[in-house]
């Protein structure tokens, strides 16, 4: 589980869209766990080494089924954008916490430069690389909105909260899939040779 708070509530002169990533301010913990093939211990909260970032879209999207629960959001909808710069990402598992499968971003995510208030589609990914797509052990939650608010930085008032569960799972074949793939394509080649 993964969660995305909405910086609130404040007087600013700046009325921008700020998302606050974490599931650590929440009282509820949830984790963000390993998946099956991971090589970590199922359903266990991922450890050191894995970042967590922000896909998102304004509007209300949807987004294509995902059954391996490792694609690129972009791939399940091109107008998913990866967010980038302060707030955007965090550390999983830091000694902010100790708890395998935490993060919190110490920054705010602006996702709308402009205006609060504006509702967007987000998706939360877990990776072990050096991004999404390098990555052997990704994750990605459904797709979800919610509505910006104005926030100061970086500790702002939470004015809701969004849950979501997703596991990171091995994105990239094991061997033994590649040897039964192999098998199988040989035992077609030689029974297409005998006829």
């Amino acid at each position: 589980m993964a969660i995305v708070g909405l910086a609130g509530g404040v007087a600013s002169s700046y009325a921008q869209g700020y998302v606050a990533l974490d599931n650590y301010s929440s009282t509820l913990h949830p984790l963000i766990t390993y998946g099956p093939s991971t090589g970590g211990t199922l359903g266990a909260g991922i450890g050191a080494g894995f970042t967590v970032g922000l896909y998102f879209a304004p509007g209300t999207i949807s987004a294509a089924s995902d059954p391996s629960g490792a694609a690129n959001p972009t791939s399940l909808n091109a107008l998913f954008a990866l967010g980038t710069g302060n707030g955007s990402s965090a550390a999983s598992f830091t000694s902010a916490f100790g708890t395998a499968g935490e993060f919190l971003s110490t920054e705010l995510f602006q996702a709308d430069p402009v205006n609060s208030g504006t509702t967007f589609t987000f998706m939360i990914v877990a990776f072990n690389g050096a991004n999404f797509d390098a990555s052997t052990i990704r994750g990605h939650s459904a797709a979800f909105t919610m509505t910006t608010a104005a926030g100061t930085s970086p500790t702002p008032n939470y004015i809701g909260d969004f849950m979501q569960t997703f596991q990171v799972v091995n994105a990239v074949p094991e061997p033994s899939t590649f040897a039964l793939l192999g098998l199988g394509t040989g035992a077609l080649l030689f029974f297409r040779r005998r006829k």
